[in-house]
């Protein structure tokens, strides 16, 4: 199907339709866009390498995520909840779907593999409540050489959580909001 492109190039916001074009030789869709790269069968221990290539990726581009909403260059409407995923994911699902099974396949592994990735480096950072948080009270035991009052730091935690809760209902409601 047509794909309508919306761009920016030297300042100016420019709009139109790419149509993709059938290729028998390859049997695949192109939009006149071609990676220099070239398609690699792989099988057996390549899976591993290739694998480890995809995941390093998502770090990657999760950690520049989290240092541009840090920064100041994200705002609040680019932060998503389950509902904002969901939205995305079904968006998501209606593009790809007219170019076959195999392409919702890979797409949404993909999606899932980013979702993993995200949720895996957000539960280390060092925040109360989460894994990072407790990580850091066990760098301090060690430091100290002996642990924190678990009074102490339960109540760290639990304001950590009581943090965590009402960051989830302000992303949750914008997310909501975005539906409408």
């Amino acid at each position: 199907e047509s794909l309508d492109v919306e761009y920016v190039r030297d300042g100016k916001t420019y709009q139109t339709t790419i149509t993709p074009a059938y290729d028998e030789e390859t049997g695949r869709y192109y939009i006149g866009i071609l990676g220099s790269g070239e398609l690699i069968e792989c099988k057996g221990a390549d899976l591993f390498k290739y694998s480890v290539y995809e995941m390093k990726y998502w770090f990657g581009y999760t950690f520049k995520a989290l240092k541009m909403l840090v920064g100041g260059e994200l705002s609040k409407d680019d932060v998503a909840g389950p509902v904002g995923m969901a939205q995305q994911i079904g968006e998501t699902y209606e593009v790809v779907k007219p170019y076959g099974f195999s392409s919702v396949l890979f797409t949404m592994m993909s999606f899932a593999t980013l979702i993993s990735v995200n949720l895996g480096i957000l539960n280390l950072l060092p925040i109360p409540a989460l894994d990072g948080g407790r990580l850091v009270f066990m760098l301090i035991e060690v430091v100290r050489g002996k642990p924190v009052p678990p009074e102490k730091e339960g109540i760290v935690h639990l304001i950590g959580m009581a943090a965590l809760f009402l960051l989830m209902i302000c992303v949750m409601f914008n997310d909501i909001m975005r539906l409408f």
